[in-house]
C-alpha cells in the first residue's frame, strides 16, 4: 500500500511539538489529558499516535505517568524524563504525595510523533 503525501510528510518529518502546563493537582489526585479531546492537543489529533513525551517535574513532588492507563513511569521531583518508540493516546499525571498539592505549572509535559529512522523504516519496509 502506498503511502499518501501527507504520510510520507509525517514518517519523514515527524510533527510540532505539543506542550501541557500540568494544571494544580491536589493530594492524591491525578488528571488525564486525552488526544481526542484535550482542546490543547487538537492539533495534534491528525498525528496521533505521538510516541515521544518529555517530563519535565520541577516540582518537590515525585509524580507518576500513565500512558494509555497501562505502563506507569515514576518520575522523581527535579527530573526530567523522556520516553520514546511507545505510541500512546493519553497520559495521566498522578501526584504520588497524599499530603501535598502539585503546583499548577511545576509539571510540564512535551509530546511528538517522532519522524521515521532509517532503522525502522528498513524493518518497516525493506525487511517486510
Amino acid at each position: 500500500m502506498k503511502a499518501t503525501l501527507r504520510e510520507a510528510r509525517i514518517l519523514k518529518y515527524g510533527s510540532e511539538y505539543f506542550t501541557i502546563s500540568v494544571e494544580e493537582l491536589t493530594a492524591g489526585t491525578f488528571r488525564v489529558y486525552d488526544i481526542d479531546t484535550t482542546p490543547a492537543l487538537e492539533v495534534a489529533r491528525k498525528y496521533k499516535p505521538l510516541d515521544f513525551i518529555e517530563i519535565t517535574n520541577n516540582s518537590d513532588l515525585d509524580i507518576k505517568v500513565q500512558l494509555n492507563f497501562q505502563d506507569i513511569f515514576f518520575v522523581p521531583h527535579k527530573v526530567i524524563k523522556t520516553i520514546e518508540g511507545r505510541a500512546f493516546y493519553a497520559v495521566k499525571v498522578i501526584n504520588t504525595s497524599l499530603t501535598t498539592a502539585l503546583n499548577a505549572g511545576d509539571v510540564i509535559l512535551t509530546m511528538q510523533r517522532m519522524p521515521i529512522t532509517v532503522d525502522t523504516y528498513i524493518q518497516r519496509v525493506v525487511l517486510r
